[in-house]
């Protein structure tokens, strides 16, 4: 039997196919695969990288356990749009959030506050009776505190602030956010009417590039404390080591304070690993329920 790992977003997919007795592993990756952002593209992307990996392997689906991550799987009717549309013969699989997968490879399976930065943010807590929560997540329009998104928005808030006054964009961030957004209305307003959750976050880099300027403080620390506020909700009282996961982590871990500092740990694992761990579980369900229904049969139940 192989257990197939898939973990998707709104840059990029990565899979990982392995073989469950030797431990021989490939691995594959992809474009985009994020539910809310387009639907159809990813069943695409996991229907090809799926198929692109068991041809690697020489087997047939009928010989994986899968287990699939996507941004945007806790939609309820996306997830089921997915799950109708995806139409792969899989000995088993299950669909989950790429936030669930994330939180069970931070710290191999084990208790944990997981919390991800990237173009959004998410926080999820594993108890040590196996009980998970989300924090956070609610997306780009309403939430998403710490991410790259916000932080961009954060700083072209300003942009705008400084295009409106009598000094006009005065300051080292402003300058360079200009060059990428425009310096005036008449080239702002048209860049602003396009601009998704992705444009947005692709201007986080030009905040943290920018940390000699006061006003590039001033962002990152309110970044800091987004951070500091979601580990706080998702954890709690709760003794449980935090994990910072994403494209910001490494970046933004330096500007916490020494008291949040104090909770993290290395993660153990990605995505990906905690893709298979919740395919082996079901896995050793499955056999395990077999192995039940066999033995009521030879008793006779």
């Amino acid at each position: 039997m192989y257990l197939l790992a898939v973990d998707g977003g709104g840059s990029k997919t990565l899979a990982r196919l392995q073989h469950t007795i030797s431990g021989k592993q490939w691995q594959a990756a992809g474009g985009p695969a994020q539910l809310s952002n387009d639907l159809e593209l990813a069943v695409a992307t996991v229907r090809q990288l799926s198929l692109q990996l068991c041809q690697q392997a020489d087997i047939n689906l009928a010989q994986v356990m899968a287990c699939i991550g996507l941004a945007g799987a806790g939609n309820p009717q996306l997830y089921r749009a997915f799950c109708q549309q995806l139409q792969l013969d899989f000995a088993a699989w299950q669909l989950t959030t790429d936030a669930r997968t994330s939180l069970y490879g931070a710290n191999n399976g084990e208790p944990v506050v997981m919390v991800a930065l990237g173009t959004g943010s998410v926080a999820m807590r594993l108890t040590a009776d196996g009980t998970e929560q989300q924090t956070g997540g609610w997306g780009f329009n309403i939430g998403d505190e710490g991410g790259g998104a916000w932080l961009g928005k954060l700083a072209v808030r300003q942009l705008l602030w400084q295009l409106d006054s009598d000094d006009g964009v005065s300051s080292p961030l402003t300058q360079a956010l200009a060059a990428q957004c425009g310096n005036d209305i008449q080239t702002v307003l048209p860049w602003l009417k396009q601009a998704g959750a992705s444009d947005f976050a692709a201007l986080a880099p030009l905040v943290f590039a920018h940390q000699h300027c006061p006003l590039a403080q001033q962002l990152l620390h309110q970044h800091a404390t987004a951070i500091a506020e979601l580990i706080y909700c998702c954890r709690g009282e709760r003794p449980l080591p935090v994990v910072l996961l994403g494209g910001l982590a490494a970046s933004s871990q330096p500007l916490l304070s020494p008291e949040i500092s104090s909770l993290l740990q290395p993660a153990r694992g990605d995505a990906l690993d905690g893709g298979m761990i919740l395919a082996a579980r079901q896995l050793a369900h499955l056999t395990g329920a077999a192995r039940l229904n066999k033995n009521s049969d030879s008793a006779g139940i």
